[in-house]
């Protein structure tokens, strides 16, 4: 499987809806997004702390502006991505909540308002993060799969991480500290790969799927030649 990493971000703006459109159009079997909370607690696709304002408005952390500020900016709503989800039943969700979101709000009050909004198609969605209360209260909540991030492949083997026995496991492909992926009751997602010769790479040491941010290249490679045996 090949995850675009914040949709079509090569043609597109990452995690807008016309990056995952774009995704979409690509072949993509899943889609990995980030979540901010605005000051109304709203959540909305995006990745970083601080966002660039129009008009000399400068830089502001992204928690202290209001939706009406976010609504001028070419940015989406997690509830306009769920919408758009419930048009493409096929594709898949990584959704991301970062360590200072949920250090700011607290894990209920960041994880609740999101597996409300999926709840009707909680079955496509994974809450993606590295806190394992956090998921462990997700699925609580009633959402079907969750994914640790981890900094460590044999870490995966911990007391805790196995008592999680998440959905998936999520490495960056410079801390696999192993030969081979250690195998449980998971699938193994590493990033971010963007060479199709990284993909067969990691594809022999026991990757399930791939997390690429230049979704056009694999695609093409997977197309001109069946390399991934995915």
């Amino acid at each position: 499987m090949l995850i675009a990493h914040r949709g079509d971000r090569i043609r597109q703006q990452e995690n807008t809806l016309a990056a995952f459109e774009g995704a979409h159009c690509l072949g993509a079997c899943a889609i990995q997004t980030e979540i901010r909370y605005s000051v109304d607690r709203t959540p909305w696709c995006f990745h970083g702390d601080t966002v660039q304002l129009p008009d000399a408005g400068g830089k502001r952390p992204f928690h202290r502006l209001r939706d009406r500020e976010l609504a001028r900016l070419p940015l989406n709503t997690f509830s306009q991505l769920v919408d758009w989800a419930g048009h493409h039943r096929h594709l898949d969700w990584f959704v991301e909540l970062a360590p200072e979101t949920l250090a700011r709000l607290g894990a209920d009050a960041a994880v609740a308002p999101l597996v409300q909004l999926l709840r009707a198609y909680s079955e496509s969605f994974v809450l993606l993060c590295r806190d394992i209360r956090s998921l462990r209260l997700a699925r609580s909540l009633g959402c079907h799969q969750v994914a640790l991030k981890i900094d460590s492949a044999i870490g995966s083997l911990s007391a805790e991480v196995i008592t999680l026995a998440p959905d998936y496991l999520l490495i960056r492909d410079r801390r696999v500290d192993c030969n081979e992926l250690p195998p449980g009751p998971w699938q193994w997602v590493v990033y971010e790969i963007n060479s199709a010769e990284e993909a067969v790479h990691w594809r022999a040491r026991g990757a399930h799927h791939i997390l690429t941010g230049n979704l056009p290249l694999l695609m093409r490679s997977r197309e001109a030649s069946d390399v991934y045996g995915f």
